[in-house]
């Protein structure tokens, strides 16, 4: 059995940073053989920290995807949708790589990273370094629990991680679709906590989903619910975190799926207005200010290739 990179479906962490890199050489196989190192860097660093729960990945963007395994292409792997509508709209960036590592103690998750950088050494250049935090026991920014409907324990595995009977030469990975979303927190801060909580559809405290019966607009409940339109669950697995300082702020949306066609309906549910001219409210105070896609292979893969 394929063995998946192991920061696709941990249980949330304290700390993380999420580094963004385009790749400055040609030596496609040094590359390669760097990438395939990255999971062993990780395993070793949790076996000499293991109260910190260290864990991530390394992801291929869409567009390098071709330039580093020209003969392999996962079948699904394609650029961030376009996703324009109206005020609302998603630009798509073109990052080579991605690489995410969390924690439970910053001081690990930063000298984890700054292993990985030293190995990737003048290969590659740092294009974002983005810190993420958790808030609140679990809360976005906006005060609301985050992602209260993710999947949870064996479940987180079902929906990100592709089978062996989906994509053989790609079991045990993950599309991955990225959202780094800027927060006008000035404005939403400005509204009284009931109008916020028909903003969300939930109650702010417990998070709870609040009667339709109540409701006097549609809510970003409604609009970002796991569920498509014949009620079956959507495999998406979303490993959110907040980032930011006290100049700006906003949310670091991180979607893992199996079927990324599943990805792609829910976020056009929420950008695109349905026949009603409804989508997601709370897109009138957050804004994605960088967007794109990657895949996650298994170490396997990695190895197998480097």
């Amino acid at each position: 059995m394929a063995r998946a990179q192991s920061g696709i479906y941990a249980e949330p962490n304290l700390h993380g940073l999420t580094l963004l890199f385009n790749v400055m050489t040609d030596d496609v196989e040094s590359i390669r053989r760097k990438l395939a190192r990255i999971p062993t860097l990780l395993n070793e660093l949790d076996d000499r920290f293991s109260e910190a729960m260290l864990n991530g990945y390394v992801a291929i963007g869409n567009d390098y995807w071709d330039v580093l395994y020209p003969q392999q292409r996962p079948l699904q792997l394609n650029a961030f949708p376009d996703l324009r509508d109206g005020d609302r709209q998603a630009p798509r960036s073109s990052v080579d790589l991605l690489v995410t590592v969390r924690s439970d103690r910053f001081d690990v998750t930063f000298h984890a990273s700054r292993t990985i950088l030293n190995w990737l050494g003048y290969d590659v250049e740092l294009v974002e370094q983005i810190k993420t935090f958790r808030f609140l026991d679990g809360r976005d920014l906006t005060g609301f629990i985050e992602a209260p409907q993710n999947p949870r324990g064996l479940r987180r595995k079902q929906v990100a991680l592709l089978s062996s009977e989906e994509d053989p030469q790609f079991s045990a990975g993950s599309y991955l679709f990225l959202q780094k979303f800027r927060h006008d927190l000035r404005r939403w801060e400005q509204l009284e906590v009931e109008m916020q909580e028909h903003v969300m559809g939930r109650n702010k405290r417990t998070g709870e989903k609040i009667s339709e019966a109540v409701l006097s607009m549609v809510t970003h409940a409604q609009k970002a619910r796991l569920l498509n339109d014949d009620e079956q669950p959507l495999r998406i697995l979303q490993q959110n975190m907040p980032w930011g300082d006290l100049r700006e702020q906003g949310l670091l949306g991180l979607y893992f799926s199996a079927q990324p066609a599943d990805l792609i309906s829910w976020l056009k549910r929420r950008y695109q207005e349905d026949h009603h001219g409804d989508y997601d409210p709370l897109l009138d105070y957050i804004e994605a200010v960088s967007n794109a896609s990657f895949f996650v292979p298994s170490v396997d893969f990695l190895e197998a290739h480097a």
